[in-house]
């Protein structure tokens, strides 16, 4: 399956080995050049390969560029804490039209196994109120806006739970990689900002993070519904 998509996937790996080198302290304000690829990347691959047509496709591609802003916010967010909660905002927008992607595929056949679905749920609702729990003497201002982006996060990925014998398993196991792996960068970020700094921190986040958005892009590209017997 992923041999159609050999050609991207080589353009997205070298994009992503730039962004980890943009990380190091030897190329200050590399990333302000090579960050906005991701999006740009994805939005022109995904709009190219699937039907504008279909409302599924449409909010990922919505997502993806609210991703977009996201990362170029973030990109000068250590000068101003604004930046950060624009940051913030753009990447609860794109949370918010990914689950609206994702419930979709879940109304097609509401009848269908939701496994997934009630499992992500149960892991969802103990590591987020266990994290937050945990980070929330750190947050200061950000408490509210914290606690509502991780609801919504969690939201995304239980939603990606219940595509499951909803759509072909190859876009089912995509998306819902993909999802987790946002929970996990998005983790790493927070403490990272909030509770202790560390060295690996930026490498971490950006590596889960990209891998994140480039499987949810190919699981949409290569997402076939399962009709309702």
């Amino acid at each position: 399956m992923f041999k159609k998509h050999s050609a991207f996937t080589l353009i997205f790996i070298v994009i992503i080995l730039l962004n980890l080198v943009s990380q190091s302290s030897f190329f200050p304000g590399m990333d302000l050049l090579v960050k906005p690829l991701i999006g740009i990347s994805l939005v022109i691959y995904l709009y190219r390969n699937v039907n504008m047509n279909a409302g599924f496709n449409r909010l990922v591609l919505t997502g993806l560029i609210f991703s977009l802003f996201g990362d170029c916010f973030l990109l000068f967010a250590g000068s101003d804490v604004y930046f950060f909660l624009y940051g913030l905002v753009s990447f609860l927008l794109a949370h918010v039209v990914y689950s609206m992607a994702f419930i979709r595929d879940f109304k097609n056949n509401p009848d269908a196994s939701k496994y997934y679905g009630h499992l992500m749920l149960f892991c969802m609702g103990v590591f987020s109120m266990s994290y937050y729990t945990f980070i929330r003497d750190y947050l200061n201002d950000f408490r509210i806006p914290v606690l509502a982006y991780m609801f919504v996060i969690s939201v995304m990925v239980i939603l990606s739970g219940y595509r499951y014998r909803r759509v072909n398993l190859f876009s089912f196991r995509m998306i819902y990689a993909g999802a987790i792996l946002f929970v996990i960068s998005d983790s790493i970020l927070a403490f990272n900002k909030f509770v202790q700094p560390f060295s690996s921190a930026g490498f971490m986040i950006m590596s889960t993070y990209m891998i994140a958005q480039y499987l949810i892009t190919i699981g949409t590209i290569e997402r076939k519904v399962i009709p309702v017997k």
